[in-house]
């Protein structure tokens, strides 16, 4: 099998693996923000994401010619674009006229009624379509053609169309670098979910903490402006009188668990739909004294709380994590200064008692949201490997 005349396209370069596969997942939120008061109304305005993936190809041993024909003649048409991230080398041999395929299912993007390809290179390939997906392999529509087995690839393929005609770099006259961005051109689904099933005072909250390797940022926004005449004092406002902290969060996902665990974030949030309590991850708060297991008092070193934080919106609630994991949400209802300390007054006691050398971080706990619909997923490898990504939150005004 392979290429025939009127048959499907196949796209037939494979992601160089020195490069990293970039897929983007966009969604489209329309928000409309009160500036008087903070408060958001948002629609979402897509069932699933917009998917693009970007990515290189070094082609040569007359591979580059194939590649070159179909970059020349494509255009706009349709083709079918394997989902390289989720490659899988065949264990069990499929005889010819194999009505099933063996192999792994979690957390690949097969689709009952959607299809996948049997690949062995650029010129050597079967198109299979899916009639239903089990937890240890693919049934069928129609029996393979040919036999596949060991040393063989099979990936899930979807519709696609090139975002631009492919950009090529001739490094010799046999040998050619391509830069490819496609877009799925069906629709995505994958189940949402919420990384934990954690709650605090009914929202969500994210429990997976930042991957360090780039430092992560964040910023005060206000909706505050000016009105200037030119000819008189300039006259200044913020009427919500609040900030909106916007903070940023890396993501290491190894292995496909994790992968299949961000999707399905990401899913949930939908675009910038969704909200839930996002931790700064920060030792924001330092307990100065040990906390007994019936206490409500916090003793820290002065920071300057009651003076500029009072209980306002999202500088109210902590996260309480300990080096062994555990961790408790609680809310601020008072503050006070007492000398070179200031007590912190908490709606209910943990329950055990603490040593400050326990806890890892005491931080801030605001109700965010995505501050972006896109998300995009770095493949350094295919989805058994690692892949890197990264969230930038937005605090939202809570009456929580």
């Amino acid at each position: 099998m392979g290429y025939t005349a009127d048959g499907p396209i196949l796209w037939p370069t494979k992601p160089e693996a020195s490069q990293p596969v970039n897929e983007t997942l966009a969604f489209l939120s329309d928000a409309m923000v009160a500036t008087a008061s903070g408060a958001e109304q948002i629609r979402g305005l897509r069932d699933t994401p917009r998917r693009t993936f970007a990515f290189s190809s070094l082609l040569g041993r007359g591979n580059q010619r194939i590649a070159d024909a179909i970059r020349f003649d494509i255009g706009v048409r349709q083709f079918l674009l394997p989902i390289f991230p989720d490659q899988q080398w065949l264990t069990a041999t499929a005889a010819a006229g194999a009505d099933g395929l063996s192999c792994r299912t979690n957390g690949f993007d097969f689709v009952a009624g959607g299809q996948a390809v049997l690949w062995q290179d650029p010129q050597t390939w079967e198109l299979v379509t899916i009639d239903s997906i089990s937890a240890d392999g693919l049934a069928l529509a129609a029996p393979t053609v040919n036999a596949w087995g060991p040393g063989n690839k099979l990936m899930p393929v979807r519709k696609a169309r090139l975002a631009d005609v492919p950009k090529a770099t001739w490094h010799t006259d046999t040998t050619l670098a391509l830069d490819v961005a496609a877009i799925i051109d069906e629709p995505c689904d994958w189940p949402a979910a919420w990384p934990t099933a954690t709650t605090y005072r009914g929202a969500p909250v994210l429990e997976w903490r930042n991957e360090v390797s780039d430092d992560p940022t964040d910023e005060y926004d206000r909706l505050s402006g000016t009105v200037d005449t030119d000819v008189g004092p300039v006259f200044y406002y913020d009427l919500p009188r609040m900030p909106f902290r916007a903070q940023s969060q890396n993501f290491k996902l190894y292995r496909r668990d994790k992968h299949t665990v961000f999707r399905s974030m990401v899913y949930m949030l939908e675009g910038q739909l969704a909200t839930l309590w996002v931790p700064t991850w920060l030792q924001d708060v330092q307990l100065k004294a040990a906390l007994a297991d019936n206490a409500t008092q916090l003793h820290v070193p002065w920071m300057g709380y009651s003076q500029f934080g009072y209980l306002q919106q999202n500088r109210r609630d902590i996260a309480i994590e300990l080096y062994d994991g555990t961790r408790f949400y609680r809310r601020i209802t008072g503050s006070a200064e007492s000398g070179d300390e200031e007590i912190l007054q908490i709606d209910a006691a943990l329950g055990v008692a603490l040593d400050p050398g326990a806890v890892r971080a005491i931080g801030w706990l605001s109700m965010c949201a995505s501050a972006s619909d896109s998300f995009q997923i770095q493949h350094i490898n295919d989805a058994d490997g690692v892949a890197y990504a990264s969230l930038n939150w937005r605090a939202v005004k809570s009456d929580v």
